[in-house]
């Protein structure tokens, strides 16, 4: 049945979650998240409807934050995947349009599913021919901006001749989704915003991000920062063929830039950056005082190493509850990639901002799909930080583990 079937057993919302992993017999689906699951959610609505497509059924999502519109098309297998994870994220409202009855249903704060049926609010069809898919996708970056190919061109995603490269699709789509995510943060609602790619490597994502807010007409400084001279010199030249002033580049460490800077920053993004690494950019971000993060991690060898040792010395008091897990090694490394961006979303929500963890891209185009997103709470709310330093703590404890980002934030980690 799938994940909503191993979520709640015998649920009364169990026939309504059947029906739309169904083909037929629905026409809509929206869910809209309630109050206190929007600050999570990085979408103010969910809609789905199954369209017609030349290879079979498909289910195309419209997620909506503000003006934005992101739009995908899944198949049956990844649309359930994709509406369980939309009806786990939190209290919601969720309305079924079908073709004999229309269904009801709210998730409250204890989890529990209030189900009502009604009339069907659409005129009855029979088995109607579903829509076929409308091709007109909404996109952050419009591929006929002269200015978006010319930078495609120069990061290698589309060719010379300014024609996308079939090889480059997935990559041009993860470019896409990035930006989509990102230009929702209440970072760009002021005149000028200051973007710093901590460990930027080729920083492809983030000189996409600085040229569609320079064609949405905002005013954007991004600072590249990598240790590798190569690198740098790379992107500049990048920023340069593509026509964007405002990049700087820095051949430095993230402490190096850290301890160099004295500007505010607006925006911290870190896109796969290795181990401790993405933890020194979280770090940094909130030392520079950064309104929003986002990180994208990569390996997490860390605290992998220290749980296994944790683990063989009979140090971890969750081992024995996790006996199935860790006798396998494979296991738990994964394992430990999950409490690592655990203890890093805990760690940001104990230092003042609200946290949100979704998936960056298809687990199909990269293992490594999960994005942290952070915005800094415009009013402190002393318990709520209170308790994800409590979070912070039990987890870190009961795998006997200190990760590296306590002494990397130095001063402003929490001592009690």
């Amino acid at each position: 049945m799938g994940r909503m079937a191993a979520l709640a057993p015998g649920s009364n919302i169990q026939p309504i979650y059947e029906l739309l992993t169904a083909s037929t017999g629905w026409r809509k689906c929206i869910i809209t998240p309630g109050r206190q699951a929007a600050a999570f959610v990085p979408w103010e609505k969910f809609t789905a409807q199954p369209i017609r497509l030349a290879r079979g059924t498909a289910i195309k999502v419209v997620t909506r934050a503000g003006k934005n519109e992101h739009t995908v098309t899944l198949d049956p297998e990844r649309w359930a995947e994709r509406l369980s994870e939309a009806l786990e994220a939190g209290p919601c409202h969720l309305d079924v349009l079908g073709g004999e009855v229309d269904w009801h249903a709210r998730r409250t704060r204890a989890g529990h599913w209030l189900v009502s049926k009604s009339r069907p609010s659409l005129p009855a069809a029979g088995e109607a021919p579903l829509a076929a898919h409308d091709r007109a996708a909404h996109h952050a970056l419009r591929l006929d901006s002269q200015a978006v190919r010319a930078l495609f061109v120069e990061l290698g995603l589309f060719a010379p001749s300014g024609q996308p490269r079939s090889d480059m699709a997935g990559k041009v789509q993860q470019v896409q989704h990035f930006v989509e995510l990102l230009r929702t943060l209440d970072a760009w609602g002021q005149d000028r915003v200051r973007v710093v790619d901590a460990g930027c490597g080729k920083a492809y994502l983030s000189l996409s991000l600085a040229l569609w807010a320079r064609e949405s007409g905002a005013a954007v400084e991004l600072d590249a920062v990598d240790s590798s001279p190569d690198v740098v010199e790379t992107v500049a030249r990048i920023a340069a063929s593509a026509g964007l002033a405002d990049v700087r580049t820095h051949a430095k460490t993230i402490a190096e830039f850290v301890s160099a800077e004295r500007e505010p920053v607006d925006l911290l993004v870190s896109l796969h950056a290795c181990d401790t690494a993405t933890d020194e950019a979280l770090a940094a971000g909130v030392l520079l005082g950064a309104k929003a993060l986002v990180l994208v991690p990569c390996c997490h060898q860390e605290l992998s190493d220290q749980m296994t040792e944790t683990v063989k010395a009979g140090a971890a008091p969750a081992r024995d509850g996790w006996q199935g897990v860790v006798r396998h090694g494979l296991l738990q490394h994964r394992l430990a990639d999950i409490v690592t961006d655990a203890l890093r979303a805990a760690a940001l929500e104990a230092l003042g901002y609200r946290v949100a963890v979704v998936e960056f891209v298809s687990p199909e185009a990269t293992a490594r799909n999960l994005m942290i997103r952070a915005e800094l709470r415009r009013r402190r709310d002393q318990r709520a930080e209170a308790n994800a330093l409590a979070r912070y703590r039990a987890l870190a404890a009961q795998w006997g583990v200190h990760p590296a980002l306590e002494k990397l934030l130095g001063e402003r980690w929490p001592a009690n």
